[in-house]
């Protein structure tokens, strides 16, 4: 994907509550296998203008908390005819709310995207691009007694795909984690989840389970932090008349790390790892999936104005329902991004996606280029 957006008349708007900057992005976009095809590969040009708009609402009765917003609503022409015109709005909207009940620190969130080209995620899963709304609603509850600490956490998770309501779920999470605090911003957990996932697809199954995990959090040295845990997870699947599998147990496991050596502080490295007995949607006509995946990331700063990022990733999907499919993704990628003035500044990207699957047809590459200006006032 080749993607050259050159962003221009901006300007902020600061008026009441509202901290808000607005732009314009016009840009060509070049994918060489723009129907992710194994066979027929075919290369597309889409031209893409229109306006941005970012930043954020103040609310005065929330102390201090802000509403973040980030919009644009843009019309790409293709060039070639492959993918044909559309509008695109991508948009992200947050809000959390804090609240001090006794002595419990309560937080209620929530999260709302909509992407109408989900690339990443249909080339993982192989579905057509479809438009995507997802909305997170949260709420967690928080209590500190010394070193130790106890929350208690809900989350709700709704995809909806207007185009093709087959794809719809609805994701439930309940948890529940106490911690010991070892020093101050590190800490032991043990998280116990109870999950429901329900599924629109009636040829595919709802599933519950629930998994215990045990894992540290926090500044584990002067120079690594993150979260690493260990742990595991039992899932039942909907009653089916075929003899299909009823239950998935295994162990689940996840690590997100950051480092930055004392004597080198301008090369940050970031290592992701995850393993999952069991996720829904994962794959077309699958109701679950194994999952494995690793990702790894140097960003290194050349100068104070220059920073490169190379980065390789990994993920295998083992369908242990409906389909037979299990496929490899394997994602190489480099950016660079240059502060050329103040308020100027620009970056390049170079990705290669290859996906691998053992069904006929599945199989298929995509070389990505982006380049971006980026103008604030």
């Amino acid at each position: 994907m080749l993607t050259v957006s050159f962003p221009a008349v901006a300007q902020n708007i600061q008026t009441g509550p509202f901290r808000l900057n607005l732009g314009f992005t016009a840009g060509a976009d070049f994918r060489d296998n723009a129907n992710l095809s194994e066979n027929h590969p075919k290369a597309d040009v889409l031209l893409t203008v229109g306006p941005t708009l970012s930043g954020g609402v103040f609310l005065p009765f929330s102390g201090g908390e802000e509403f973040t917003l980030t919009v644009a609503a843009t019309y790409s022409h293709s060039v070639t005819g492959v993918q044909g015109d559309s509008f695109g709005a991508p948009l992200t909207a947050a809000l959390a709310l804090p609240i001090y009940v006794a002595e419990w620190n309560v937080v209620l969130s929530d999260t709302f995207t909509y992407q109408n080209d989900p690339l990443d995620t249909t080339f993982a899963a192989n579905r057509a691009q479809v438009d995507q709304y997802v909305n997170t609603a949260s709420a967690s509850a928080t209590r500190q007694l010394g070193r130790f600490s106890t929350t208690f956490a809900a989350q709700r998770m709704d995809d909806i795909y207007p185009s093709d309501p087959s794809l719809e779920q609805v994701d439930y999470v309940f948890s529940f984690t106490p911690a010991y605090f070892l020093r101050e911003g590190y800490s032991v957990f043990i998280r116990n989840s109870y999950g429901i996932n329900e599924l629109s697809d009636p040829a595919l199954r709802d599933s519950t389970g629930y998994s215990v995990d045990l894992g540290v959090n926090g500044q584990i040295t002067k120079s690594l932090n993150g979260t690493v845990s260990l742990g595991w997870s039992h899932l039942d699947l909907a009653a089916t008349k075929t003899n299909g599998v009823q239950s998935i147990d295994g162990v689940d496991a996840a690590v997100s790390l950051s480092y930055t050596h004392p004597q080198r502080p301008s090369t940050t490295h970031t290592l992701s790892f995850f393993h999952s007995p069991g996720i829904s949607l994962g794959l077309e006509n699958s109701s679950i999936q194994e999952t494995t995946g690793l990702n790894y990331t140097i960003a290194h700063r050349l100068n104070r104005y220059m920073t490169v990022a190379p980065s390789i990733g990994w993920t295998h999907l083992k369908s242990l329902s409906g389909s037979s499919e299990i496929a490899d993704i394997i994602v190489v990628g480099v950016s660079l991004q240059r502060q050329i003035t103040k308020k100027l500044t620009g970056s390049f990207a170079y990705q290669y996606q290859t996906r691998n699957s053992n069904l006929s047809g599945q199989s298929y590459d995509v070389n990505e280029v982006t380049v971006n200006m980026n103008y604030t006032f």
